[in-house]
Formats: C-alpha cells, sequence, structure tokens
C-alpha cells in the first residue's frame, strides 16, 4: 500500500511539473481590440497543416528541442487559436499529406474549443506533400467570403530525403493563381518547422510572390508574446508587400553602435527615408547578462535624440543571444536584453513607451552561424550577443 501511494504521488508531481513547464499563456489582446489599438482588417483564415512524412522528422536541435516537427506544429497552431482575441473569424483549418486534402473544420465562424479538436485530431505523419493541391482547395474555400483573408501555411516546406514530392513549381503556380484572384485581399503566412535551408528557401518564395506575405520560423513564437506580435499581425492584415517594395525599396541601413559618428549616420539615414538598424553588439552585453554597459548607456543618451527630433518614428527593440545554452534560456535573456533597452529609453530619454515594443529571438536567426557553441568568446558568438532596434519613420 505504501508503495503504491509513493509510486502514485511521484507520478503525480511528475504529470504537474511537466503540465505545468508546457503550459501556454496567450497574450490577452482584447483590451486592444476595444481600445481600437488593434484594428481588425483580416475577416477570414485558413490553417494550411502539413501532415506529410517529413513533419515526423525531428524540429531542431538535438538535446534542445528533441520533439518532432509534427508535434511543434501542432503545438504552433493550437497556440495561435488561443491568442486570437474575441473577434468575428470565419475560420477553416485544412490538412495535406500523401496526395490528400482534407477540410477539417470551416468554412464557419470560429469556435475555439471545437478548432483544438480539429488540431488534435491528428496522431500521425506520412506521405508525399501535395502543399500545391492544398493551396488550390484553399482558394476554393475561400470563394465567396466577405472581406479579407489570411492563408496560414503550416509547414517545414521541404522533401523527403532523395524524393521530389513537394514539387516547388507546383507550388509556385498554386499560390500565383490563388493570388492572381484575392490580389490585396490575400495574405499569405508561412510558419516553417525545422531548419532545412531548402524549406526555408521555398517559404520567403511563397510569401513574396504573392501581393503580401510574411514568413517566420516556429521557434520564434514559442513564447506568448511573439505569438501575440504574430495574431496581431494576422488579425491587422499586416503582412508585408513584397512587390512594393520592390517597386519602391526601402534601403536598411545597418550601423554598428560603437562607430564613431552613429548619431550623423542616423540623422541622414532617416532624412533619406531609409529603415536605420541600430546594432548593440558583445561589447555592449557581458556573457550570459542583460544588463546594460556604460559604454552602451552612453550610445543611447547619444542617440536618444534622434528619436525626439522625429516625432513620427517608432521603434522595435529585438534582442539575441549567442547558441551557449539552452534554447529556453536564451530565449529568456534576449528578452530581458532587449527590455533594458527599452527601459532606459524610457527612463533616461523621456520616449514614450506607445513608440517602443520589443521582442527576443534568443539563438535563432544568428548573424553568424557557431560552428562549436561552447566556445563563448568565438567571433560568431559576440556577433551574436546583440540587441538590433529599427527606427522606422512614419
Amino acid at each position: 500500500m505504501r508503495r503504491i501511494g509513493y509510486g502514485f504521488i511521484f507520478l503525480l508531481m511528475f504529470c504537474i511539473l511537466f503540465i505545468g513547464c508546457a503550459t501556454f499563456k496567450p497574450v490577452d489582446l482584447n483590451p486592444q481590440i476595444r481600445s481600437g489599438q488593434l484594428v481588425q482588417k483580416t475577416d477570414n483564415v485558413i490553417v494550411l497543416f502539413d501532415k506529410s512524412a517529413s513533419m515526423s522528422n525531428l524540429h531542431g536541435k538535438v538535446n534542445v528541442n528533441e520533439a518532432t516537427r509534427l508535434y511543434h506544429a501542432k503545438n504552433a497552431t493550437e497556440n495561435m487559436i488561443a491568442t486570437i482575441p474575441e473577434i468575428r473569424l470565419n475560420a477553416g483549418f485544412r490538412t495535406f499529406w500523401s496526395e490528400e486534402t482534407a477540410l477539417l473544420y470551416g468554412m464557419k465562424p470560429l469556435v475555439k474549443e471545437d478548432y483544438t479538436k480539429a488540431i488534435n485530431s491528428i496522431d500521425n505523419a506520412y506521405g508525399r506533400t501535395p502543399m500545391a493541391k492544398a493551396i488550390t482547395a484553399a482558394g476554393n474555400d475561400l470563394r465567396g467570403a466577405a472581406g479579407n483573408s489570411a492563408i496560414i501555411i503550416v509547414s517545414d516546406f521541404s522533401d523527403l530525403p532523395g524524393i521530389d514530392d513537394i514539387r516547388p513549381e507546383a507550388v509556385m503556380a498554386a499560390i500565383t493563381k490563388v493570388n492572381e484572384e484575392y490580389g490585396d485581399k490575400l495574405c499569405v503566412y508561412a510558419i516553417q518547422l525545422g531548419y532545412v535551408p531548402d524549406g526555408k528557401e521555398l517559404s520567403e518564395q511563397i510569401v513574396q510572390n504573392v501581393a503580401g506575405g510574411y514568413t517566420v520560423n516556429a521557434d520564434r513564437l514559442v513564447k506568448p508574446a511573439a505569438m501575440g506580435a504574430f495574431v496581431e499581425r494576422v488579425i491587422a492584415g499586416n503582412c508585408l508587400r513584397y512587390k512594393q517594395l520592390a517597386a519602391e525599396p526601402r534601403e536598411r541601413f545597418i550601423i554598428v553602435a560603437e562607430e564613431p559618428i552613429v548619431e550623423e549616420k542616423i540623422v541622414a539615414a532617416v532624412a533619406e527615408k531609409k529603415v536605420v538598424i541600430l546594432a548593440f553588439e558583445d561589447v555592449h552585453f557581458d556573457f550570459d547578462k542583460s544588463t546594460l554597459k556604460p559604454e552602451a548607456q552612453a550610445i543611447l543618451k547619444r542617440d536618444i535624440q534622434v528619436l525626439k527630433n522625429n516625432p513620427n518614428a517608432k521603434v522595435r527593440i529585438a534582442g539575441y543571444t549567442s547558441a551557449a545554452g539552452t534554447m529556453a534560456y536564451n530565449q529568456a535573456l534576449s528578452e530581458r536584453r532587449a527590455n533594458a533597452v527599452q527601459a532606459y529609453l524610457i527612463n533616461e530619454g523621456l520616449i514614450t513607451p506607445d513608440r517602443l515594443s520589443t521582442i527576443g529571438y534568443g539563438e535563432t536567426d544568428p548573424a553568424m552561424y557557431e560552428a562549436s557553441p561552447k566556445e563563448i568568446y568565438s567571433k560568431a558568438a559576440k556577433a551574436n550577443m546583440r540587441v538590433l532596434f529599427e527606427i522606422v519613420v512614419q
């Protein structure tokens, strides 16, 4: 009896610990909707969910996130639905695999509980990747729907080893045809699972071949704040208009914060309507720290005046880290670094909070690949211990 009791207690403690670690608490976007800060411009959303065989591969780094791409894809999709505020939204959920595609939900008003059941009904991944067929079917699903629409493709965008099963040419032909039908009323979002270069390339080609698109790796959406920012983008129809940018390019002007005469460079770039990226690198943060060093504070003091001189400029502060340590720890550290810069701008520079936003990318999207993450003072590691902030004059 005692053994059974101890065993039960141990199992209960394990379950509580596991569930507690896995709990996702979505950002509440309802206040932004009610205040008018977040304006709904998207009326219809359909998710195209890849459950082909390649989705059974491991998502990321060994010993860091060992679960399959399918597992992370389900989590990302479920967390996205949980984050959507209380708005009227016509929704659909379509899977594709083994030359098949099926609409498991919709198109109908979003009921989160029912939509989540459709997500959780997926229990395995197999077969080829008929993405083109799913895109074509999504175009048909949206036909007749009023207002603006979004297609969100959740996939690794990659082939099975040695097999051309995704057929990129067919995918691009399908997305081009759908874009021709819906034009500016459609945004296409790509959530990539895994880190296959060919997959990243295809996801980027898809979103750049439509009127408006945006691509992101699922690892960037793990934290509630990051997922909240993504859902805001979808709801507001804030997809990047690549074709407009190509027609009227806006140069990204990157300035390393320790360079001399930084302020003059920023003023000149802003005057030419360039997007300014001010990079705070390793010299401004100690390893494993988020405290701004005196050098960084001096740079921020010098450049705060630029924001005061440009009252319409808004800043998105992005924090990054090197690859040493776990992904979860690095994610939190990158957020602390971004928050440290934001706090300094508010407290010392009297910049109003509504002009600033932060996001942490952890070790994802590094400035330089780290072949040996344990070498914390390598050139690559130092390049990745940084905070970028993007000054956009509106």
